[in-house]
């Protein structure tokens, strides 16, 4: 495996995620989606866009794939790209214009509609289809990468969310694991009146948890009709999930307001390693980081899904990584052998596992190695039981990023203004800034 780098870059942990594309090669005719017509001899290189920078750990995984790889196609060498995370959008752009493009692109999975619409990617619709291992992908997170029933990017690895806490405080005062809201609240209280903390963290910058409580209660933030979002922020059910949300900290008080304006990363991450908060909202991602703020309380540590609103498990929004062909890729088919091997079961659980992030195969999930370990379990039953996405409108990162609507709505909210009148107005800014061109 021969390594290109782009540019020096962060280390790879400030990076959630790994994107991997290849450039088009010149050597080898095209590639078809599955035809009968005699295969064209393989290239001798195959290019791969890899963002960040790069490890020793992720050098020896990636030269193993190729090895596995060269199986099939001996004569072709796996050239890696590494491309900075800063340096992604203008990559892509030049790409996508017509410059030097990739064979094989792994992207985060919520650019994967934009990239669509682009036309960047090839439909690997057949493709897919004939991979054995493909109709085990997760479905929810599948469904991310297709458009108009084809399919252009198959889901790498991906994270969700779960609630962090103390096992040893919930065995001591008897709290079961909570499987409705009120029992969530339950639980945070008894641990406020014994431990004198704290009992949940609800920061009210914290978009990709307040959905799942939404999604639970069966609303949206919007959905698409036709060619249109239509923004739906004021009904019922996302203002009765929003109240229980805001709720914690303005209702039952379980949930202190010093991090109001705040994620989980500015106070309870460190609050809940350190044991002056009784739980809170993150990802399995979050272990290194916990451990490195008090490794002694390590192995207090459990994780439960997000409840449902009366049972059930709340629906989770997946970040994470997916793998797609280059639209202009000389070399389809190859490319997406080479994705087949990059993911196939044995290897997507290998590195995902690296990342403490999960892959995305529901059988994988379900297995043992998964559903049976302390931390990891959680978020595999919940990715398991089903995923979602945010809209996936270009004007998304505007609402949320930008403006930072949601979190402004919470703010306010958590801070005494009507939850009904903020939430209209938030409604209103996701017809405009979702449908915005």
């Amino acid at each position: 495996m021969k390594l290109v780098r782009f540019t020096r870059i962060a280390a790879l942990g400030a990076a959630i995620a790994l994107a991997v594309t290849a450039c088009g090669s010149d050597d080898g005719g095209s590639a078809g989606k599955g035809s009968s017509a005699a295969p064209a001899p393989d290239p001798a290189t195959l290019t791969v866009w890899q963002m960040g920078s790069g490890s020793p750990e992720q050098t020896a995984f990636l030269d193993g794939v190729e090895k596995e790889f060269k199986q099939k196609h001996p004569k072709t060498d796996v050239v890696i790209k590494y491309v900075p995370w800063p340096d992604v959008a203008t990559t892509f752009q030049k790409a996508s214009a017509g410059g030097e493009g990739p064979d094989v692109t792994e992207v985060g999975n919520t650019d994967v509609q934009s990239h669509i619409a682009l036309e960047d990617f090839a439909d690997i619709t057949d493709m897919v289809n004939a991979w054995p291992e493909g109709k085990d992908l997760n479905k929810g997170a599948l469904a991310n990468d297709q458009s108009n029933g084809k399919t252009y990017a198959v889901p790498w690895y991906g994270g969700v969310r779960g609630i962090w806490y103390r096992k040893d405080w919930f065995q001591e005062l008897g709290i079961q694991i909570p499987t409705t809201w009120d029992q969530l609240t339950a639980a945070a209280q008894k641990i406020q009146q014994a431990k004198h903390i704290p009992g949940i963290g609800a920061p009210s910058d914290q978009t990709n948890a307040l959905v799942s409580f939404i999604w639970a209660d069966g609303g949206d933030v919007a959905v698409k009709d036709g060619e249109k979002w239509v923004g739906k922020l004021d009904q019922p059910q996302a203002l009765d999930a929003v109240n229980y949300y805001t709720g914690l900290v303005t209702q039952s008080k379980v949930a202190p307001t010093k991090y109001i304006g705040k994620n989980e990363l500015q106070g309870p991450q460190q609050d809940f390693a350190l044991g002056q908060l009784g739980m809170y909202i993150d990802g399995s991602w979050a272990y290194p980081q916990l451990e490195k703020i008090s490794k002694a309380n390590s192995t207090k540590w459990g994780t439960f899904p997000i409840p449902g609103k009366t049972g059930g498990l709340a629906p989770v929004f997946s970040g994470g990584s997916d793998l797609a062909v280059w639209n202009a890729s000389k070399n389809k088919q190859v490319a997406f052998d080479y994705i087949t091997v990059l993911n196939s079961k044995k290897n997507a659980a290998q590195f995902a596992d690296t990342l403490k992030f999960l892959p995305q195969f529901d059988d994988v999930l379900k297995s043992d190695k998964y559903t049976k370990d302390p931390l990891m379990g959680a978020f595999a039953q919940a990715t398991a039981a089903g995923v979602k996405f945010t809209p996936t409108s270009a004007g998304w990162a505007e609402f949320e990023q930008s403006k930072k609507v949601l979190p402004n709505a919470v703010k306010s909210i958590m801070q005494g203004q009507s939850a009904a009148e903020v939430l209209k107005k938030a409604n209103e800014q996701a017809n405009e800034l979702l449908n915005a061109s």
